[in-house]
């Protein structure tokens, strides 16, 4: 079932309506297209659902809004993608800042293709912490009751642990 909202419809006329314009964006996975040739507005203060089978791209597409997808090897973008009219891959875009204004939530984990203690380190270390990192790892997975399962594993990667350990 479809429905149209007439002020969403009315407002998708209006550019300065759209916080993301994502025009003819393609991502590809070393050459091979995984998200053809995308066109689409993402309105201010509106609701929009990405909505497709299982492997069609949806992922990868919304990985491209905030530059996550930089962390996978071989992956590129053609197109454009502008937020708040500057193009979010241009050459004087610094795509930490960009990951700072542009947050995700995902329905299930979704560590970086990094190691464990990367992982954790990583959100402290762009935010300027100037601790001891090791200190901070060990704290975090002892209060996620996780060190003594991974502390021998700190530098495999954070893909190779269990849903629930993510």
């Amino acid at each position: 079932m479809q429905s149209v909202n007439s002020e969403a419809s009315s407002a998708a006329a209006n550019a300065a309506d759209a916080v993301l314009d994502i025009r003819e964006v393609s991502v590809l996975y070393s050459g091979k297209p995984a998200v053809k040739k995308v066109s689409c507005q993402i309105l201010r203060n509106c609701i929009t659902a990405i909505i497709g089978p299982s492997g069609c791209g949806k992922s990868t597409l919304l990985r491209s809004l905030n530059r996550m997808n930089d962390f996978v090897d071989g992956v590129s973008l053609e197109g454009n993608i502008l937020f708040s009219d500057q193009n979010l891959y241009g050459r004087d875009i610094d795509p930490v800042e960009v990951r700072r204004r542009i947050g995700m939530v995902f329905q299930k984990p979704n560590p970086f293709p990094k190691s464990i203690y990367n992982n954790i380190a990583w959100g402290p270390q762009i935010n300027g912490f100037d601790g001891s990192t090791d200190e901070l790892v060990e704290r975090s997975l002892t209060q996620a009751a996780l060190w003594d399962e991974v502390k021998d594993r700190l530098h495999e990667s954070a893909l190779n642990l269990s849903g629930g350990q993510q």
